[in-house]
């Protein structure tokens, strides 16, 4: 049976009137009649009694009229739910933090898309922004949070955050009685930093902001902003860093201070591959694009 001639006969019973149900149907009356004596033919048996006036609904019409609905119900339903499955991602989706953005908005956008697309499974690990670029490009992972832009010819990457970068110096160094500090303050002191290797662009991110061309005197290099900060109290140097990190690991004797305006500014990108056939990967761009991410003020 045809379900179109099914939602045409539906219409008719409803409304009892070739007219009107052409009308509602968008077809010409003599169409919808013919479409009615074919659906008679395939069924063997008249569904209607044709008055000169009116039309009722013979025996079968009315069994036709109380299944009809619950079927034209279904097989609407049906390709619903198969439309939907269609456009559903499924597999897996592997995804790399960074660990200096522990703070920022990685992980809501990655529980938005386990909420919103349940048939994905996510493969979560961590590492740092170097790390994360070489796991990607070696197709060890599909999507990767990074600090600061990316420039790679197969890569492409999308800003999903920003915030302040501070300063953190020992409480009685001189620049801790300032409310804020130029970077001109802190050219030349001793400075305690992390490994450019572990993430080339933030790195250079930072250095081209508070040092722009002038050299930096790097005194000591600490793998993460915990050690940079003890390093920082013991008075080795000052460090920057980004303000989140800074203000929440910051040990007893160290203290937190920002630049003056314009402040410098560092970022949470995230970072993928574009191939055909990914869906889970083009489902969670499009959700990182759909707001803004969070600031550090």
């Amino acid at each position: 049976m045809d379900l179109r001639r099914l939602e045409y006969f539906l219409v008719l019973a409803r409304v009892l009137h070739f007219g009107r149900a052409a009308e509602e149907l968008y077809i010409s009356q003599p169409g919808l009649s013919q479409q009615i004596k074919v659906l008679e033919q395939e069924l063997g048996t008249p569904l209607i009694h044709r008055g000169t006036k009116s039309i009722t609904l013979t025996a079968a019409g009315e069994v036709l009229r109380e299944h009809g609905e619950r079927v034209l119900a279904e097989s609407r339903l049906c390709v619903e739910r198969v439309r939907a499955a269609a456009e559903q991602p499924t597999g897996v989706l592997r995804v790399a933090y960074t660990r200096s953005g522990a703070d920022l908005n990685m992980h809501e956008l990655v529980e938005r898309f386990r909420v919103r697309y349940p048939g994905v499974r996510l493969s979560l690990s961590t590492a740092w922004t170097s790390r994360n670029l070489e796991l990607l490009e070696a197709d060890q992972v599909d999507v990767a949070f990074v600090r600061a832009a990316v420039r790679h010819r197969t890569v492409e990457s999308l800003v999903v955050a920003a915030e302040e970068l501070v300063v953190a110096m020992a409480d009685d160094h001189p620049l801790a009685a300032r409310e804020r500090v130029s970077p001109d303050e802190v050219i030349g002191l001793p400075l305690v930093h992390w490994p450019r290797a572990q993430g080339p662009g933030f790195h250079d991110e930072i250095r081209r902001q508070i040092w722009g061309d002038r050299p930096q005197r790097v005194v000591l290099e600490q793998p993460d902003a915990e050690h940079i900060l003890r390093e920082v109290a013991g008075r080795a140097g000052i460090a920057v860093l980004d303000e989140h990190r800074a203000r929440k690991l910051c040990p007893p004797g160290v203290c937190v201070r920002r630049f003056v305006e314009p402040v410098p500014t560092t970022t949470l990108v995230v970072a993928w591959r574009p191939r055909a056939g990914h869906a889970s990967v083009d489902r969670f761009i499009d959700l990182c694009r759909e707001r803004p991410g969070p600031t550090g003020r």
